[in-house]
């Protein structure tokens, strides 16, 4: 027996001289690194179970976070919506059918829209798409005005259709589009810079493309009420907001499929939506400011630094976290959520989403959501070392001048000394 004790002594130790090691030789390459380098870099390890911090290098400094505010999103729509899309506001009377949008970023986007359709399809009355907004601009506060006519910075509005996008190629010198509505609107030219004229929806196509474009459309009720009706072959007339309606709600798809589409495939879109939804759900108002400030005030109140938390997405350079605040909605995501639940949202290194490209590995073991713009890449998510254990990580990299490819290479070697040593 004294000697089984001696023997789980030394082991113990062993392990414990391993894992610091390994810690002290993370964070000196982290700052041998920021000795040689202009950009800025910020790591923090954490044991859920233990509840211990392994690492933390530059883990309350503020970072731009590009889509890892996605995380943020994610947590404030699963907290506050149900399991079910509110699809559409309807009210219906002896002789009409008026109808609102409800912010679904899901419908024919994507997704299955049947219900929805077959709903207005079977109507035999008057269809009439109440003409009410957003309560904020179509696009957030801090995104770049000059990314309009590319497919991850569509507008948001109250009743998305399409995923407001429009796409369109070019076969045989004879133009397709979807919706087919915006074809006449394509013009063939010898040669562009870009796809879409700012302030109306005219779209060019280079004639020699062989590339489908997905390029956004301004919204407008009264474009919604012409799409929708082309849609489903009857007439749609979009009518001022005179007076108040009882309005009822139709509900369609799982708020799951749009989690993991948000996540997996980081869909701007989405994001900005669900946080409208959130707004209406926990404020009565369509507000993606609304649904940030009740989130802060009543789901993160306890978080570590206090974040600039400006849209759903992460477009906005004005967004500011900390991996100390990723590490936090990550540990309560573990804890409220569960693993195996939280791991069917989450990119998977080397299979899926955007970590598909990542190094592959027989036994995937790195799931975390990417946040990526111009000089700027983040990683932050769940890593499940070769003996089991979970950790939670945030791997922050801003501001820097050499390519992508190269700070990703850094990142897995570092992610994989983990993986093999922990």
């Amino acid at each position: 027996m004294n000697y089984l004790f001696k023997f789980l002594f030394l082991l113990i130790s062993i392990l414990i001289l391993v894992s610091c090691s390994i810690t002290h030789k993370i964070t000196r390459n982290f700052k041998k690194e920021n000795n040689v380098n202009a950009s800025f870099k910020g790591f923090v390890l954490y044991n859920p179970s233990t509840k211990e911090e392994l690492i933390n290098y530059n883990g309350q400094k503020y970072f731009t976070p590009a889509s890892n505010t996605k995380l943020f999103t994610f947590y404030a729509a699963y907290k506050a919506l149900q399991d079910s899309v509110a699809s559409l506001a309807y009210y219906k009377s002896q002789d009409s059918l008026i109808i609102k949008g409800t912010a679904d970023p899901s419908f024919l986007y994507g997704a299955n829209s049947t219900k929805v359709i077959d709903f207005l399809h079977k109507e035999t009355a008057p269809i009439y798409l109440l003409d009410e907004a957003i309560k904020e601009t179509a696009y957030g506060s801090g995104w770049a005005w000059d990314d309009y006519q590319y497919y991850y910075m569509p507008e948001k509005n109250l009743f998305p259709i399409y995923g407001n996008i429009v796409k369109f190629s070019m076969t045989d010198s004879l133009v397709s589009s979807t919706p087919s509505y915006f074809k006449q609107q394509v013009k063939i030219v010898d040669s562009t810079s870009f796809y879409r004229e700012l302030f109306t929806n005219n779209f060019y196509l280079q004639k020699d493309s062989k590339v489908e474009k997905e390029v956004p459309f301004i919204t407008s009720n009264q474009l919604v009420a012409e799409l929708l009706g082309d849609q489903i072959q009857k007439e749609i007339k979009a009518i001022p907001a005179l007076k108040e309606y009882n309005f009822k709600v139709l509900r369609g798809i799982h708020y799951n499929e749009l989690y993991k589409k948000m996540l997996i495939e980081s869909d701007n879109f989405i994001a900005e939506q669900l946080l409208l939804q959130v707004g209406k759900e926990v404020l009565n108002v369509y507000s993606v400011e609304s649904a940030i400030e009740y989130s802060l005030e009543n789901y993160l109140n306890d978080i570590p630094q206090k974040p600039r938390w400006v849209d759903g997405s992460g477009l906005s350079r004005y967004n500011l976290f900390t991996p100390n605040n990723f590490v936090y909605i990550l540990d309560k995501m573990y804890n409220e959520i569960g693993l195996d639940t939280l791991l069917n949202y989450f990119p998977i290194a080397g299979k899926s989403g955007t970590l598909k490209n990542w190094n592959e590995n027989k036994n995937p073991y790195i799931f975390a959501k990417t946040g990526s713009l111009s000089n700027n890449y983040n990683l932050s998510g769940y890593l499940i070392t070769k003996k089991g254990t979970v950790l939670i990580f945030s791997y922050m990299n801003n501001h820097y001048q050499k390519s992508t490819s190269e700070i990703k290479n850094t990142m897995y070697k570092t992610l994989e000394l983990i993986y093999t040593k922990y």
